[in-house]
């Protein structure tokens, strides 16, 4: 493209992201009619689509109106945010009324929908001016290009050489927009809360199920492409819910809307002697945002006994519940390797403990409800899941990685393969030798428990859900893990007795591998803490669950919760580094005719030359963790007052001396830094 061509059409031609404009026919501002770019120019003016026909931004244009406030002072601010921010963009004076159109080319790859609406909103909070429209409709949204003439007259002239629209922008920078209107005061409104479980809504209130987008199925891939039949809302139906569970989005089912067969229902409604009659465009985008809707809901009110649109699914689900199932047949069978036989504390130090065996069961527990064959893991996370630590849940991970064998990896329990990195947790996976093949029947059937073997892959997957899971809600509780608390050993007592019918002592001592003397004195704390009843026919959990009043009686109600507060903390303090980090290894460029990297005509934010919080620093800029922790602390909600801290112990005065030092640091000015700076 010639920098000095100042050809509307030839220049429209070359950027439209599509085969056809939209044309101002009636000159009322409403661009309805298409014009093909192949054809000579219109007579009339014309807009150029933002989207291509798969839905995803090509350009980003903010649209700013001279009608709805300073669009000309809203425009040198965005140019100005847009320029410490390192991306390509072009300005143009729209046409005699004084609105503004800042242009930005996104690469080949397009920008989601999803994310540049939330763009337009966060920007619309801070540019009175700019009209959000063009931004949050892929399907129709439009605006006019450089030297493209007006309805009142003039033209659209752009403030700089248009060949910087061929300097695209990647997703990567657009995130970064957005997390820059966030920091500069825009605030993303909350999604609205939806009845069904599983399902969210998009930045212009479509509902959607939650998950990663994948292709339908070869059924509604089919219909999609075919001649619907003489229902043509039941064949609009079928494939909006096939599109639903694929886990599409409203915009998705836009792009396919003008030219799908099975979409005519919402392009035309029936009429006499079986003719159809074309819908108006606002009454086609309402029956498609209505059935989409409708759609959306059935999907996430009757999903499938398997995700039957993943092909993979059926086969990952089993490959790893028969691992799960080898690993803990092998683990049930090696007492002694849990510290769970009456070993003395240097032989458990030496073979491993009970901890060890909660994190491999947490870990099972991740890997069978992501039906994969590895799953990233975090300590905080494992502390929460198993009521341990996070320090013994990192010991934990590295017994269990430790190899059995010199120099063989897969001799261990567990293999890490990879690290962690920033904000993300290292991934693990079962040693291979847990691994049953289909050429291997009788180790896969001999490794499985009893009930579960013969199991469809769904139900199988699912008892060992639900095995796992209740297992570890039983320990990891306050009246087991609090200091003055019952203890491990009577939770993991606890763990093993049935929630429904009774078992005698010599079964629960088996199953949760204690000696007898473990086992009655256990026993007989759950009696007197209301935790197990004794009958004829053996031990059972009395109903209803009874471990809250028992914590409560205790005086160690809230100890996790808090624990999981501070975690929380550390988690946010975390992030922000990370943050931070990222930020100054950013290459930035200073801005052309400035020494110092401002220009004459720049507009602050704020006052502030710097466009995003900094991470807390003292007075000599060191990086002050105390600080961001304490301003950490100011956003996280402090669970309300427990008991357990006003017991004499000293693990409890520590912690509750932590908080109090946060919280003693959160109201102190001049440790905490401004929110901009």
């Amino acid at each position: 493209m010639s920098s000095t061509s100042d050809d509307p059409w030839e220049l429209t031609r070359h950027l439209s992201p599509r085969g056809s404009v939209r044309v101002d026919a009636e000159g009322s501002n409403d661009y309805w009619l298409t014009h093909c770019v192949d054809e000579d120019a219109p007579t009339t003016p014309w807009a150029m689509n933002l989207a291509g026909a798969d839905g995803r931004y090509r350009y980003v244009c903010f649209d700013l109106d001279a009608k709805n406030g300073n669009a000309a002072y809203d425009a040198s601010r965005l140019s100005y945010w847009l320029d410490e921010l390192n991306v390509p963009h072009l300005v143009c004076i729209s046409g005699p009324t004084g609105g503004r159109h800042v242009w930005i080319a996104v690469d080949d790859a397009g920008a989601d929908a999803e994310l540049v609406a939330t763009i337009a909103h966060l920007a619309a909070q801070l540019l009175p001016s700019l009209d959000v429209n063009p931004l949050v409709n892929p399907a129709t949204g439009c605006v006019r290009p450089p030297y493209t003439p007006h309805r009142r007259g003039g033209r659209s002239e752009p403030q700089g050489d248009v060949a910087v629209l061929e300097h695209q922008v990647d997703v990567d920078q657009l995130l970064e927009l957005r997390t820059f209107l966030v920091d500069a005061g825009a605030s993303i409104a909350p999604a609205p809360v939806s009845l069904v479980k599983g399902m969210a809504h998009d930045g212009a209130g479509h509902p959607h199920l939650v998950g990663a987008k994948r292709d339908v199925s070869a059924r509604i891939r089919e219909l999609i492409n075919a001649a619907p039949d003489d229902d043509t809302s039941r064949t609009l139906a079928a494939v909006l819910v096939g599109c639903a569970r694929a886990r599409w989005r409203y915009t998705d089912v836009q792009a396919i809307a003008e030219h799908s067969p099975a979409l005519e229902h919402a392009r035309s409604r029936p009429g006499a002697a079986g003719a159809r009659h074309p819908r108006t465009i606002h009454d086609s985008e309402k029956t498609l945002a209505a059935e989409w809707s409708r759609a959306v809901f059935f999907a996430a009110q009757n999903p499938p006994e398997f995700d039957v649109e993943d092909p993979e699914f059926v086969a990952r689900a089993i490959a790893v519940s028969r691992a799960v199932g080898a690993c803990q047949s092998l683990a049930d069978t090696n007492p002694g390797r849990w510290g769970l036989d009456g070993a003395s504390r240097a032989q458990r130090g030496a073979q491993g403990r009970p901890s060890h065996r909660a994190v491999l069961d947490a870990v099972c527990l991740y890997l069978v409800q992501a039906a994969r064959a590895d799953v990233e893991v975090d300590t905080r996370r494992l502390s929460a899941d198993t009521g341990y630590g996070r320090e013994a849940c990192r010991l934990a991970l590295a017994a269990l990685t430790a190899p059995d064998v010199e120099d063989d990896a897969e001799s261990a329990w567990l293999v890490r393969v990879e690290d962690a990195h920033g904000i993300h947790g290292a991934r693990f996976r079962l040693s291979e030798r847990f691994s049953t093949e289909a050429g291997e029947p009788e180790w896969a059937q001999a490794a499985m428990r009893p009930a579960p073997t013969a199991a469809p892959a769904a139900a199988l997957r699912t008892w060992w859900i639900n095995t796992l899971s209740s297992h570890l809600q039983a320990l990891a509780h306050d009246v087991f893990a609090a200091p003055g608390s019952l203890g491990r050993t009577a939770g993991r007592a606890y763990a093993h007795l049935p929630e429904e019918g009774t078992a005698e002592p010599e079964q629960v001592q088996q199953t949760a591998g204690l000696t007898r003397p473990q086992l009655q004195r256990a026993l007989r704390r759950l009696h007197r803490a209301g935790l197990a009843t004794r009958t004829p026919a053996g031990w059972a959990r009395p109903e209803p669950d009874a471990r809250t009043a028992a914590a409560v009686e205790l005086g160690v109600d809230g100890f996790l919760l808090e624990r999981a507060w501070r975690y929380d903390l550390e988690r946010a303090r975390w992030t922000a580094w990370c943050d931070e980090v990222t930020w100054l290894k950013r290459r930035r460029k200073p801005r052309r005719g400035s020494r110092h990297g401002r220009g004459p005509g720049d507009v602050a934010l704020f006052g502030s030359a710097r466009p995003r919080r900094r991470y807390a620093r003292t007075p000599d800029g060191r990086p002050d963790h105390r600080a961001e922790l304490a301003l950490a602390a100011t956003r996280v909600d402090l669970p309300a007052e427990q008991s357990w801290r006003t017991r004499p112990w000293t693990a409890a005065h520590l912690a509750s001396d932590t908080l109090n030092e946060i919280r003693a640091a959160a109201t102190e000015p001049d440790r905490v830094p401004a929110t901009v700076s």
